[in-house]
């Protein structure tokens, strides 16, 4: 409920009155963040504990298709190269994956380069 300012009231009584209300609209709107903040990692958490989980199995298969790899090639080639082939071949592959990657950062931070070159021309 709002106070109506008596005629008596002092300059530094109103200001008082105007910082008293402002912190209190800042709490308020803090709260209001926080409870959307939190609503919505609820509702992420879900979805991210699922990620987590497809990543793992993800990583389970491609070390059963490495030692998969290194089965095959054993009879062909012997164990020492197999084990050669498949260690290189995995670590050009992460090389590659890893070389995109930073391709990838790299364009990305170019376009917010390019944006702030726009804003201050």
């Amino acid at each position: 409920m709002e106070e109506e300012p008596s005629p008596d009231d002092s300059v530094a009584t109103l200001v008082g009155r105007l910082i008293d209300d402002g912190e209190g609209f800042v709490r308020a709107e803090l709260s209001l963040y926080r409870a959307r903040l939190f609503s919505r990692l609820d509702s992420a958490r879900n979805a991210i504990i699922l990620i987590v989980i497809a990543l793992s199995l993800a990583q389970a298969v491609i070390v059963a298709a490495l030692v998969g790899a290194l089965i095959l090639l054993r009879p062909v080639v012997g164990p020492g190269w197999s084990t050669a082939i498949v260690v290189v071949a995995g670590l050009a592959l992460a090389g590659l994956l890893g070389w995109l990657a930073i391709q990838q950062l790299k364009r990305a931070t170019e376009i917010g380069e390019t944006t702030k070159r726009n804003i201050k021309s």
